[in-house]
């Protein structure tokens, strides 16, 4: 009797120390690997980034060296940025000419320099219109 016990136990630590080796992909995990090479760029830059700022705060590295890192990773990230910003422009001229809102969208408010919420029309603060027009 304790024999089939001991077995059981140890069966089941095997399988819990081993079904991360042999459960499916998540979305998440596999969300990278399905990205466009200029997005894998971006993320992969900003996980850098992240991963230096976490080694500053250890003390894993001097401040020169955190200051080199980022810049060069910022670099890669704008980049990339540029690129499919640039890639996506004619979409977006397609979208417009094709009914869609005109105008640039203000994150800060010119006339009062508030932060506005992604879809808002008017500033919450001092009224003034976020769209620019486009002539």
């Amino acid at each position: 009797m304790s024999t089939v016990l001991t077995v059981l136990a140890i069966s089941a630590v095997m399988m819990f120390v081993g079904w991360p080796l042999v459960r499916p992909e998540t979305e998440d995990e596999s969300d990278v690997e399905s990205l466009s090479p200029l997005e894998r760029q971006k993320v992969e830059a900003y996980g850098a980034i992240k991963e230096a700022e976490f080694d500053l705060r250890l003390g894993k590295l001097s401040q020169a060296d955190f200051e080199s890192l980022t810049e060069r990773y910022r670099a890669q990230a704008l980049e990339a940025i540029a690129a499919l910003e640039q890639s996506r422009s004619p979409l977006r001229t397609a979208a417009r000419q094709a009914g869609g809102r005109a105008g640039k969208r203000f994150a800060f408010c010119p006339e009062c320099g508030e932060k506005t919420t992604p879809r808002a029309n008017f500033c919450g603060s001092c009224g003034r219109t976020l769209q620019e027009a486009v002539a």
